[in-house]
């Protein structure tokens, strides 16, 4: 009986301490290709301002922040928030942040060496 009980409290104990995101808060994976998005707008209005003298860089990244937060269908301040929160909990920030790199990683590994390059051509 105390075995189980014991086994119980464990199983408790362990549940409870498992994080959860709070309610206001996007959840990892969107955050994840949220941020995704914001830094290659970044990169883009770098770029459009770099091509034209005449553009602000304030003004190219807030317009690109605008149609992501419309395509994600979140607002400015629900992406405040969740960042803010993701900031505050470096841990889960940290793994997101490591999957952006390692998924970038891939798709530049995958663009220099394509699986089918080092194939043979059967067809001939």
């Amino acid at each position: 009986m105390i075995r189980v009980v014991l086994i119980i409290s464990t199983l408790v104990l362990l549940y409870s301490c498992k994080e959860s995101t709070p309610s206001g808060v996007i959840n990892p994976k969107k955050m994840q290709e949220i941020l995704w998005d914001i830094l290659r707008a970044d990169a883009l209005s770098q770029q459009i301002v770099k091509n034209d003298s005449s553009k602000s860089l304030i003004d190219e990244k807030n317009k690109l922040s605008n149609k992501i937060f419309l395509i994600h269908n979140i607002t400015e301040e629900q992406f405040k928030e969740s960042y803010s929160y993701y900031v505050q909990h470096p841990d889960i920030l940290q793994t997101m942040l490591d999957s952006l790199n390692a998924q970038q990683s891939r798709k530049i590994n995958y663009e220099t060496h394509p699986p089918y390059k080092n194939m043979s051509d059967s067809v001939k």
